[in-house]
């Protein structure tokens, strides 16, 4: 019974961002903002980590299974993909190395602001 709780808890928020989504004026995934209000609700500590631990758990220990399908749709689209490899692997190192350069960044102005408080 617990894990059907736990699996309620996390489908309600789910699908409470999911209706945000709808309601929004403009485009923005559901999913993004039911974690959004995952984790105010669990940084609040309105949700408990040990409400849903079982299967947030289970969840994670098989998340490579989520990427299945993803994976099958850029399997199945190579062709299209394959005239623009050059470009895609380039955006692909280029956005990369500029998210590596920006987290390291952000990284040294914390360092700096910790060492200062």
């Amino acid at each position: 019974m617990q894990i059907f709780k736990e699996l309620s808890i996390i489908f309600t928020i789910y699908l409470l961002g999911e209706g945000i989504s709808i309601l929004l004026p403009f485009d923005f995934p559901g999913s993004i903002i039911g974690m959004f209000i995952l984790f105010t609700a669990l940084s609040r500590q309105w949700l408990m980590l040990k409400d849903i631990r079982r299967v947030s758990d289970f969840l994670l220990k098989h998340m490579a299974l989520f990427f299945i399908p993803a994976g099958v749709s850029v399997m199945s689209s190579f062709s299209l993909i394959e005239k623009e490899l050059i470009p895609i692997v380039l955006t692909l190192l280029l956005s990369a190395l500029f998210m590596l350069g920006f987290i390291a960044l952000i990284v040294d102005l914390l360092v700096k602001r910790v060492k200062d408080a």
